[in-house]
Formats: structure tokens, sequence, C-alpha cells
């Protein structure tokens, strides 16, 4: 190769470079970004305080929405063999909300706003818009897009849902900072999560069905070059401790023979989720806490079971009083339940301006992460 040829090779590839990675952290790359570990189970990245992250606070909002019917513990009496005693004892749940007109469309929407309200951000400047729900209300479109059409956002957009259960949230915010590094012309990502698990539960199983809610949080993230971040996640393919199947009406006339359609609701191993949850919990919270250094002023995690919460504290050797609990409210609300628990948060000043926070999740997957940032 001649030598002009090959110097504007090179000037070519930098530049690509440049503009692939320019646009994220000031132009330099994570401080530190481990591969997944041998089993391929788990994966951390952090940024140091001079690179960019999501932030909860300047020019951000967070919203939250449940339907307007309240179902108590005694109400859940009603209909299989339980009591507010046995629920409330096992689980620090009170009652929680199912949908009667409302849809996941609509709870994810009134969530949106509030975010964007309180954000006071201008739309078109909004680049990113996923949804995490394992309920959504089609399989086509997306929630994500109906999202866009419902708030009025502009059609050069980023619109798409994440299925990852109760570790949905978490994923989706770590993977709207990752696409706001490649936009500098937008300034902001719209992440909501919304369930309706009423659709997918199974109300003849007194074990199960006490536990869910339904509900949707949201939260408008940007890019903060005052604060830092980490984050770490994980998952172990497993369809015997939690598993929900779709069950599609299949009339294709080619087949030799259709499979019987399984019923498409919840089920779950107490045992096996309770020790996955506490161990994923604490272990994915010490990865981050190794990387920034120690550990926050707050934990705002999945609310499944408050005892998973007293366990994983225990473990962690960390007060309860750092954890934020609002499952008594709510029960388990799957993705939308840590952005309802954050949207709480923010409103009641429970966390404040400059203090870190933990945002930590697992569920169905299995799956598990963990974020670190300050307000």
């Amino acid at each position: 190769m001649k030598k002009p040829i090959w110097i504007a090779v090179v000037l070519t590839v930098v530049l690509m470079v440049t503009l692939l990675f320019g646009s994220c952290g000031n132009g330099k790359l994570p401080a530190s970004s481990n591969a997944p570990s041998a089993d391929g189970t788990n994966s951390t990245t952090t940024d140091s305080a001079t690179d960019d992250t999501i932030s909860a606070g300047d020019a951000s909002g967070t919203g939250s929405s449940v339907p307007t019917r309240t179902v108590t513990n005694d109400d859940m009496a009603t209909i299989v063999e339980t009591s507010d005693e046995w629920i409330s004892t096992r689980t620090g749940i009170s009652e929680r909300h199912f949908a009667d007109q409302e849809t996941n469309l609509s709870l994810g929407t009134e969530a949106a706003e509030k975010a964007i309200a309180m954000a006071g951000i201008p739309r078109e400047e909004i680049g990113v818009v996923i949804c995490a729900t394992i309920t959504p209300d089609n399989i086509v479109p997306s929630q994500a897009c109906l999202l866009q059409k419902s708030l009025g956002l502009t059609e050069q957009i980023f619109a798409f849902d994440i299925c990852a259960a109760c570790t949905g949230f978490l994923y989706a915010m770590h993977t709207a900072r990752s696409l706001l590094c490649t936009m500098p012309e937008k300034k902001y990502a719209l992440v909501v999560a919304s369930e309706l698990l009423s659709r997918v539960t199974n109300f003849a199983d007194r074990n199960t069905c006490v536990l869910f809610g339904d509900g949707a949080g949201a939260a408008v993230i940007t890019l903060d070059e005052n604060s830092r971040y980490a984050f770490d996640c994980g998952a172990d393919g497993n369809t015997e401790v939690l598993y929900c199947p779709k069950s599609y009406h299949n009339t294709n006339p080619f087949a030799a023979s259709l499979p019987e359609q399984p019923e498409q609701q919840v089920k779950m191993e107490g045992r096996a989720v309770y020790s996955f949850a506490v161990q994923a919990l604490s272990g994915s919270i010490r990865r981050v806490a190794d990387q920034v250094g120690g550990y926050p002023e707050h934990y705002i995690c999945h609310q499944a079971n408050a005892r998973i919460l007293q366990a994983a504290a225990k473990q962690l050797k960390e007060p309860m009083e750092k954890f934020f609990l609002d499952i008594a409210k709510y029960g388990n609300t799957s993705a939308a339940s840590i952005a309802i628990a954050l949207d709480d948060c923010v409103r009641s000043g429970a966390v404040k301006r400059g203090e870190s926070v933990m945002l930590s999740g697992f569920g169905g997957g299995l799956s598990y992460g963990t974020a670190y940032f300050t307000f």
C-alpha cells in the first residue's frame, strides 16, 4: 500500500472511532468495564466522577401511576384461603392495586406525563423511549411505540420494549444511558416500567396471587458530568424457579400436530426464588460497592418481599433503615416496582439532592442488576 493511501486509511479509522465514542463521557471511555465472569453471568461497568451518568437530580423527573381499585389482604381472603395476618407477616404486603378499566398504556402514559412534567423538559429533546414490561397490551406494536404516540414525542426516536421482569427498569435505564452516549443531538431518554400482573396471576394459587399488583413508574434520564455511575447485572436462564409461558392461538395448517397451549400464568417456587434473590441482591450490591469504594446512603430495591430485603441487609451488614420500603401499598409490581419506589422517594423527600443511591433488583429470567448514582 502506498504511503498516502495508508495515512488516509488510518485517519479514516480514527475519525470513525471519534464519532462513535466521542459523544459519551466528554470523549472518554468508561474508567473500567469488566467483561462477563468465568460463568458468563456477571457484567460490571463503572464511570469515574467526571464521566457522564444517569442522574435523577438536575433536569430529570420521576412519575408513577397505579389503578384506582385497591385490593386489601382481607379482599384476597374472600377468594383464597388466607388472611391479612398470614400475608402481611410473610411478605410485608397490606394491599395492592388491580386494573379494571386501566391498560398498560394508560398507566404508563400517566406515569410518563408526571416524569416529564417534573423534569420540565421540551419533548422534542427526548431521543429514546424504552418500556420495561412482561405484560404488554400487544405483541406489535410495542408499548414504547404506543407511548411515543400517546405522549406526542417526535418520530425521530428510539422506541422499543425490554422484557427482563423485575430487573427490567434497571436494564432499561442502563440501555437508555448507553444510547444517549451516541446521540449528542438528544439530551434525554424516557424510561417507563409498566405492568398489569393481574393478567398473568393465578387467582386460585394462594401462594402467588397475594403477592402481585398492577402499576407503572417512569423516569426521565439525562447525562450528568458531575455524578458518579456504576452498574452491575447478570442472568441465569431458568424456567423451573420462576416461569410464565406465552400462550398462542396456533392455527398453523401445515403443522403435523399442534401442542396444547399452557396456561399463561406465573408459576413460582417460593423457597428457591427467596434463596436466589437474597444472594443475587447482596452479591450485586457488593460488587458495585467495590467499584465505587463504599456503600450508598440509600437503597431502593425491587419490592418483592420485605423478608428478602431484611435478609440481604443482614448479609451486607447494612442497617435496614437505609432500605426504602413501600411494598405494603403496592405488592410486587415486577418491572414497575423500583420505578414506583424511586418516584415515592423523590416526591416524599426521602432522598435528597447530593445523596448517593443504589437501585437494585432481581427477578424472572433469572436476572438481577444494581445501579449506583448520586441525586
